[in-house]
């Protein structure tokens, strides 16, 4: 018999998820605060998210859970931070690192790092609680799991053995049994140095590992490998964190996690999710979370790395495009599928947005019942807020993208005028308000500003064409040069007085009837190519012999404007 296809790739998870008969659910998802968070953790977050709402919607109790990792320590900061402070704090928690910009009055430099990224999660419509792992660390329930690791520590090496040792080499098979001769899963804070692991000169890691576990006393001893301090502590002292393999599995019993995305890197066959899904089993007595493994997120051809600065961030998207484009573009594509965030697509995306919306709402009609399904199924997933009854008015991306690009010759109020007149009938009363439009003016600036730059960045002219024909780009200056007025043929001249004379005798004109008066002053009055009228008109408002299409364009400009504009070229 043939499998049913499921209606979403997500359907997947939650039949799976499903399958365990549970009353509650929990979601967990985790990063390291080690400086500002690019958006590619988002991927993991919202698909938790999407599943928050599935489940709540079924009426379960969901909780939802973002580790923020502020014990693991500073392996090595990224190109922003001041070289003597990566020296000083080389090494330590970042949970014990003070801020690294002056004034700023956050706790810690994981605090700093941290509340950035969480400070944006309303803006995408996630809704989590986040845990500080140094917090939980201080808590008797964290350090009873590591009271388990510790007693546990052979069962916990032979499971690393067994599912690490056959992806080495035989060099570094040697060196993993040699290491794990003396290997205890816990490492601690040194009361000397603070630090809870040495970058040796050759750049190798040593973490200040506990050499010997005192069961009687629940107490560990340790040398750290940095200043090379004696010292003693108890497993209950808040000092103590677990290896990484172990920390995970550990919070996953702790919480008893349902399930949690992860990147392709630890989820390949024998990677630390399938070690951790048995030390969590046979170690913490848990059966485990679901895996849903996914591939990493790219910002156009660039992979991303927090800790060395190669960022986008959530802050710095939402400054350029809306949200709920992005978490569509998420939960469109299955996890396992490579995806690019190319800010030029940002229209790409609309289309898709709208063409989803419209099918939503029943405006427009899907090409298959598998299309009709999946969109369906997406749209609320992707909604902010909760999904309006009816299909709201949006001002489109390209009146917006005009708009923005007019702000030197129009008054906000005037772009409003524009906009909410292009997107209303006699009947409507308005829906967005003057505030509301503001806001998404400034980012579509912002957005047009970004495209300019990185269109300016490309050496590939034919790449530079292509960013052209998706997006039109212009600048309208403030006077037009005499030398280009001095250019045009007396016919140019002739047709610019018929145009503007035609534009003084008709009130009400739409794009077409611009268009096609243009064409016929050149063909029919004047009889010269229409390319030389289009090149005219071009070159009087924008100063260049190209640009957006005239029809609608001209009709986006302010009247009065346009008028002086062609009087001045006429004088």
């Amino acid at each position: 018999m043939k499998n049913k296809m499921s209606i979403h790739w997500l359907e997947e998870t939650v039949e799976e998820i499903s399958k365990r008969n549970l009353t509650e659910f929990t979601f967990s998802t985790g990063k390291t605060p080690s400086g500002h968070v690019h958006i590619g953790i988002l991927r993991e977050i919202i698909i938790c998210d999407a599943l928050r709402r599935i489940f709540e919607k079924r009426g379960a109790k969901v909780s939802f859970y973002l580790f923020m990792d502020d014990f693991d320590a500073a392996k090595r900061f990224p190109y922003y931070i001041d070289t003597e402070y990566q020296k000083t704090y080389l090494g330590k928690p970042f949970a014990l690192i003070p801020c690294p910009f002056e004034d700023c009055g956050c706790d810690s430099y994981a605090r700093h790092f941290g509340n950035e990224l969480i400070s944006t999660f309303k803006y995408f419509g996630i809704k989590n609680e986040i845990i500080w792992t140094y917090d939980l660390y201080q808590k008797r329930e964290m350090q009873e799991k590591i009271r388990i690791a510790l007693e546990n520590t052979d069962k916990i090496k032979e499971i690393l053995k067994k599912y690490i040792l056959p992806t080495l080499d035989n060099e570094r098979k040697q060196l993993f049994i040699d290491m794990q001769k003396t290997w205890i899963p816990a490492m601690v804070i040194c009361d000397e140095c603070n630090k809870i692991q040495y970058k040796a000169p050759d750049g190798t890691i040593q973490p200040n590992r506990v050499t010997k576990y005192l069961k009687k006393e629940r107490d560990v001893l340790y040398e750290c490998p940095g200043c090379g301090y004696k010292g003693k502590k108890s497993i209950y002292s808040g000092k103590l964190k677990l290896n990484w393999r172990v920390d995970w599995p550990a919070k996953w019993a702790l919480f008893n996690a349902t399930c949690e995305p992860a990147g392709k890197d630890h989820s390949v066959k024998g990677g630390a999710y399938d070690t951790g899904i048995e030390i969590c089993q046979k170690v913490f007595d848990y059966e485990g979370p679901i895996k849903l493994p996914y591939e990493w997120l790219r910002f156009g051809n660039q992979d991303m790395k927090t800790s060395k600065g190669i960022v986008f961030t959530p802050n710095k998207y939402i400054k350029l495009a809306d949200p709920e484009l992005y978490r569509m573009l998420i939960l469109r594509t299955n996890p396992m599928k490579h995806i690019s965030l190319r800010m030029e697509e940002i229209p790409q995306y609309y289309d898709y947005y709208e063409r989803m919306e419209n099918i939503f709402y029943g405006i427009e009609k899907p090409e298959s019942k598998e299309e009709s399904d999946f969109l369906n199924y997406l749209y609320p997933l992707i909604k902010i807020k909760d999904v309006p009854i009816h299909k709201p008015r949006r001002i489109p991306l390209k009146l917006l993208t005009f708009l923005s690009q007019m702000q030197n010759i129009m008054s906000l109020n005037k772009l409003y005028e524009k906009a909410i007149s292009s997107i209303t009938t006699l009947n409507d009363e308005s829906v967005i308000s003057f505030e509301e439009f503001k806001p998404l003016l400034k980012r579509t600036e912002n957005w047009i500003n970004e495209i300019k730059h990185y269109k300016d960045s490309l050496k590939d002219e034919k790449a530079k064409r292509n960013i052209s024909n998706k997006i039109e780009i212009f600048s309208i200056p403030k006077t037009i040069e005499s030398k280009i007025i001095n250019s045009l043929s007396d016919d140019q001249i002739n047709g610019l007085k018929k145009f503007r004379d035609f534009l003084a005798d008709n009130d009400h004109l739409d794009a077409d009837s611009i268009q096609n008066k243009i064409f016929t002053i050149a063909k029919k009055e004047l009889e010269i190519p229409p390319r030389k009228m289009f090149e005219a008109l071009y070159l009087i408002i924008l100063g260049s012999k190209s640009g957006p299409r005239l029809g609608p364009f001209t009709l986006m400009l302010d009247r009065p404007w346009l008028m002086g504009r062609l009087n001045q070229s006429l004088q």
